[in-house]
């Protein structure tokens, strides 16, 4: 699979950024640095403290509450401290937006297709 880039925006309490994020469908949650988590004035998640895998093994994690857009779209977002702006399959879902695997864009999930695809 190829490298899939998206424009997008979060929005928190300070107000909104534009990111261009990589598209990590390994992970699941949005993911800044935490400059920018804090200059968005992101709150942070009651006991939204999340152990994840990552490559370098597991952690324990921060989470936040946030919103992101994709064109016209918006959802609620979970965002965890990454290194560079990475966006995961749970704001994907909520956006009801998939890659493409040939294009290797994003593209609009069909309204009578079941999202996630696998819940059938």
């Amino acid at each position: 699979m190829g490298r899939t880039m998206v424009e997008a925006s979060v929005t928190g309490e300070n107000g909104t950024r534009r990111f261009e994020f990589l598209v990590d469908t390994g992970s699941t949650f949005v993911g800044l640095p935490l400059e920018d988590i804090e200059a968005l004035g992101l709150p942070k998640i009651p006991g939204g403290v999340h152990r994840l895998m990552t490559a370098l093994g597991i952690t324990e994690n921060e989470t936040y509450a946030g919103s992101v857009r994709i064109g016209d779209d918006r959802a609620p977002a979970t965002v965890v401290i990454t290194p560079l702006p990475l966006i995961g399959y749970e704001a994907l879902e909520n956006l009801r937006m998939k890659v493409n695997p040939v294009t290797q864009q994003l593209e609009k999930a069909p309204e009578d297709e079941i999202m996630p695809p696998y819940a059938l």
